[in-house]
């Protein structure tokens, strides 16, 4: 059975700009494409989940209707739903959004417009003057030890991104990619010289950030969807001899937050009546065929949670 994937293609202009349909049903994902005020537009039926992920892409309009508001958007994510949620400093990010990121302890700039900047690592070909559009290599892994899904070579493109800030006190929140420590956050139409009180600079801003809840639920926050525009996916040459790797690093940011990679999967559960120490302890990776199916009040029963693997492939 086929997963469902949830796209929101907010405006025809911007569906024709982005390459990213392909390289889901290439992967075995039914897209369904909706317009926020679609009449069929639900996330649930039956009060379950009418499908496995969402993606919402910037609207220009300041409402998502119902169907989308903070807790509905929640209430998906509760019953397993994963979502994929791009910003854009072109348009205003909806009211109803701005709530689920505060909910999360995600913070973004309050006023429209705002984006990240950089006078050292910027693409000398579209931002010659602006400097914000940011040339970035794949991120690192966060901790030592902890595998990088992420990881790859080359550079990414992130235009115009909309940075956030991560609250300190939830261990659920983890930056993906940070901006270099030389970035910070302003709205182009502040006509002041200097930048006296930016929204937060450096690896304080976080580029793309992750929610991974208790019960497993993904949220991925992309500051520019712009970085999944044609133009980037078709590895734009940003300088001589380097291209751009948008399309590597979306495939490898979706397949986490549709749990294709990183999934822990627990093995078998092996239990059995304990017989005492002058039996063999069961020490097998297989399920005991004589295994009981109910045990007297009393017994002893040894447990065994077998290792669990990390799923990194479907």
């Amino acid at each position: 059975m086929l997963l469902q994937l949830y796209p929101l293609h907010f405006s025809n202009r911007l569906q024709s700009r982005i390459r990213s349909s392909h390289i889901f049903t290439a992967r075995g994902f039914h897209l369904t494409i909706l317009s926020p005020k679609h009449s069929d537009l639900s996330l649930f039926k039956h009060g379950e989940r009418a499908y496995d992920h969402a993606i919402l892409l910037p609207a220009k309009s300041k409402g998502l209707g119902p169907a989308l508001s903070a807790n509905n958007i929640l209430d998906f994510m509760k019953k397993e739903g994963n979502v994929l949620l791009a910003l854009s400093s072109e348009q205003a990010t909806p009211t109803a959004l701005q709530s689920l990121l505060l909910e999360l302890d995600i913070h973004i700039p309050s006023d429209k417009g705002a984006l990240v900047v950089d006078h050292f690592n910027y693409d000398s070909q579209t931002a010659e003057e602006k400097h914000d559009v940011l040339l970035l290599p794949y991120p690192n892994a966060l901790k030592p030890g902890v595998t990088n899904y992420f990881s790859g070579e080359g550079v990414i493109a992130v235009p115009r991104a909309v940075g956030q800030t991560l609250g300190n006190d939830s261990p659920l929140l983890a930056p993906i990619l940070r901006a270099p420590k030389t970035a910070y956050s302003y709205n182009p139409k502040d006509e002041a010289e200097g930048v006296e009180d930016p929204f937060a600079v450096g690896s304080q801003l976080s580029l793309v950030s992750s929610v991974q809840a208790l019960n497993s639920a993904r949220l991925t926050v992309v500051g520019s969807s712009e970085m999944l525009q044609n133009e980037w996916f078709a590895g734009h040459s940003a300088g001589k001899d380097v291209k751009t790797a948008n399309q590597d690093f979306a495939k490898k940011l979706t397949s986490w937050t549709f749990k294709e990679t990183g999934v822990l999967k627990v093995g078998k559960l092996v239990h059995y009546l304990d017989e005492g120490i002058s039996k063999k302890t069961n020490t097998s990776t297989a399920v005991p065929e004589n295994n009981p199916k109910i045990y007297r009040v009393k017994n002893n029963v040894v447990s065994n949670l077998l290792l669990p693997t990390v799923r990194d492939h479907c």
